[in-house]
């Protein structure tokens, strides 16, 4: 006779010998508290510095406080299984786990989305850039992207926490609550679940790719046009560290979420989720704050405030 009272699960995680997990653990600290560390500086940079108010800045400080949210949501778990060697986790724990993770991935993929566009108004229509671009614009459209980002996942997270699970099978073959990985584990019909995972994925993802590609063929168009080498360089430096956060981000989710169920292995999509929601969030600060002048001027003044 089947259970249906699974209340927990088992996050299988990484198999690794005793010297080579404490390796993992220091690494994973070191990752984590670094990244903290970056984000926490650009938010304060952006936010402090007269000469970083403007609306790119304004998202990258979204980005960054994503950043935060996103590796919060799997890494402190992660780290307390490595140490504990418990790898237990409640099924609300899971659902939450999931939860703020999708809401703050999907998230990131609309800001991102949002940032090309602000590149490319400053860019192409530089003229007009302040009076489109104004404070008020965007704040209402930070409000919008946020509350739709983490509003879109609850119903299939309400529809998750109503399913059974059976005893027996209550495996995560995954190093957090990954959606489809905990959907495998349900004695229930998770059909129409799984189609409101992917349609979500699939709408965060392209609807956010659609206007990143198109910004950038108009950014490019722009930039082959200038006249002056020193004009072109100087124009794609300005968009050249959002490009490469774009290309990171897109690449690694696109293979996670938008492809057929079971067309990659479960090594390979842990693999890839690694990069995706521990190093992609790692490292987004060092391409901003590193590739962009004014970023790092602003850091060398307030650490000079503050040592």
């Amino acid at each position: 006779m089947i259970s249906y009272n699974v209340t927990s699960f088992f996050i299988a995680g990484f198999t690794f010998d005793s010297p080579t997990r404490e390796c993992v653990i220091i690494t994973l600290i070191l990752i984590y508290c670094l990244t903290l560390m970056g984000n926490i500086l650009i938010i304060t940079a952006t936010s402090i510095d007269q000469n970083l108010q403007t609306p790119m800045y304004f998202f990258l400080r979204c980005l960054a406080t994503l950043d935060i949210l996103a590796i919060s949501s799997t890494v402190p778990k992660l780290l307390s299984i490595l140490v504990s060697l418990d790898k237990t986790i409640s099924l609300d724990g899971c659902l939450l786990q999931l939860y703020f993770y999708v809401s703050a991935g999907g998230t990131e993929f609309y800001i991102l989305g949002v940032l090309s566009i602000d590149r490319y108004i400053a860019i192409c229509y530089p003229l007009r850039y302040c009076t489109i671009m104004t404070k008020k614009v965007c704040w209402k459209i930070i409000f919008c992207i946020w509350i739709f980002g983490f509003l879109e996942s609850i119903p299939a997270i309400l529809l998750m926490s109503r399913l059974h699970w059976c005893s027996g099978n209550n495996v995560i073959n995954h190093f957090f609550c990954d959606g489809s990985e905990v959907l495998h584990l349900s004695c229930s019909d998770t059909h129409l679940i799984e189609i409101m995972f992917f349609c979500c994925a699939c709408f965060s993802i392209l609807s956010s790719l659609v206007p990143t590609v198109c910004s950038y063929c108009f950014i490019i168009s722009s930039i082959l046009r200038l006249s002056s080498s020193t004009g072109k360089r100087k124009t794609f430096s300005t968009c050249s560290s959002h490009f490469i956060a774009v290309l990171i981000t897109y690449g690694s989710c696109i293979f996670i979420y938008v492809r057929p169920a079971g067309t990659t292995t479960s090594g390979s999509g842990k693999t890839v989720a690694i990069f995706n929601s521990i190093l992609t969030p790692f490292l987004h600060p060092f391409i901003y704050s590193l590739r962009n002048q004014m970023v790092v001027t602003s850091l060398k003044r307030m650490m000079k405030l503050f040592f």
